[in-house]
């Protein structure tokens, strides 16, 4: 009995601090979950805030066709009482692919156009000249396009893990397993890496097998999630909300993953050289599944009106999960009304 009254009266607080934030800030809040057409497909958005006057942050997940969704409302949800969260799910991900399973345009440049449509409805549906924008891992590919072709639609860009040129990445990635794999005597380990180099079909036949097949040696060494921890949340995150429970993860990551092959490998931004938006690049210290050291020649490179590299030091390639609280901080203070 008592703690069924503690429970509520935490919850009435809960509310009741909700709705003065609200209050203090102006405006009400908003917690919408829909399909939205894009592109001629319906895609699922889910938008939360504590205030439809707050900022706009328009949110690109990874992958690609791994949403960021429920990660987004475990770890991150705090960015809500700042800022509204858009969480999209482009086509072949998420609810989108749960609704659709085999979506009839999916490629980079148009989940790009798709991306540059709902951010005009953001705009149109918030009165705002310009959001936000956050791209992870692969959605960072995404990201940087739009920055690129649309300037004018955004106030800012967060680069998250940013990809710079996932070929080079890859073999990065590659010499230092190797090192840690030569370093621990794992023969095993030394002779995949290897055959993937010699592109033995009989461990990958795609280029996407193959990465898949290296990024499973990565994380043995701790290069992807840098703290077992830190997986253990992770893993809570994709299994805690009833909306998933359902969710095949691994099929429609492959489904998309073999329809965007092509175009992952062939993004390159090596030669970008200017960009008319801040931009801001978070990364994780231990990241070796995008190594930062690509990241970091860009950025050097990379004309902007503002430009930031923030360092993650407990994290590896998630930062957004691995120091959550960190992450929410870093993004609050750089959105602005």
């Amino acid at each position: 009995m008592c703690n069924y009254f503690l429970r509520n009266l935490l919850l009435i607080l809960v509310v009741a601090l909700t709705t003065s934030i609200a209050s203090s800030q102006g405006g009400s809040g908003i917690n919408e979950r829909s399909f939205i057409d894009l592109g001629g497909e319906l895609q699922y958005v889910e938008i939360t805030g504590v205030s439809d006057r707050n900022p706009v942050l328009l949110f690109l997940h990874g992958g690609p066709g791994w949403t960021q969704t429920p990660h987004l409302r475990y770890f991150n949800a705090d960015l809500t009482k700042s800022m509204t969260l858009v969480a999209w799910e482009n086509s072949g991900t998420g609810k989108s692919f749960m609704k659709t399973p085999e979506p009839k345009n999916l490629s980079l440049d148009q989940i790009v156009k798709d991306a540059h449509q709902l951010t005009q409805i953001l705009k149109a549906k918030f009165k705002k000249n310009k959001i936000y924008l956050a791209g992870f891992s692969s959605g960072s590919i995404v990201g940087l396009k739009l920055i690129e072709k649309y300037p004018e639609d955004y106030a800012a860009y967060f680069g998250i893990t940013q990809i710079i040129s996932l070929r080079q990445s890859i073999k990065i990635s590659r010499d230092w397993i190797t090192k840690q794999a030569t370093l621990k005597g794992d023969k095993e380990a030394l002779k995949t890496l290897k055959q993937i180099e010699e592109g033995d079909k009989g461990v990958c036949e795609r280029e996407i097998d193959c990465f898949l097949k290296q990024y499973e040696l990565l994380s043995k060494y701790g290069g992807a999630v840098y703290r077992k921890e830190s997986e253990v949340e992770i893993a809570k995150a994709e299994t805690k909300y009833e909306d998933y429970k359902d969710y095949d993860w691994f099929a429609a990551f492959t489904y998309s993953a073999y329809r965007l092959e092509k175009d992952l490998f062939e993004s390159d931004f090596t030669t970008l050289r200017e960009v008319k938006v801040p931009v801001y690049f978070l990364m994780g210290r231990h990241d070796w599944n995008l190594p930062t050291s690509l990241t970091l020649s860009f950025a050097k490179k990379l004309k902007a009106p503002k430009k930031e590299i923030i360092w993650f030091e407990k994290s590896g390639h998630e930062p957004l999960e691995e120091e959550a609280a960190k992450f929410n901080r870093v993004i609050a203070e750089r959105v602005r009304k």
